[in-house]
């Protein structure tokens, strides 16, 4: 059992590595005019006006969606 929980987390880190690749290079083109950083397991967008864009804008409020 435990070999198969090492293999379920180690395919689960992979999958979150892939989507924070995917969603670091999908979201400068979406967010014009914001820095987009990634880092293991996270993506971290920054940039003057980015609390009114976030209320503004509802693709800001769930980044996710940009992975389709």
């Amino acid at each position: 059992m435990n070999g198969l929980e090492a293999r379920a987390r180690a395919a689960g880190e992979r999958a979150v590595a892939r989507a924070t690749v995917r969603l670091g290079d999908a979201a400068p083109a979406a967010l014009p005019g914001l820095s987009v950083e990634t880092e293991p397991g996270r993506v971290v967008i920054s940039g003057r006006g980015l609390w009114r864009r976030w209320l503004r804008d509802a693709a800001l409020r769930w980044p996710g969606g940009w992975l389709r």
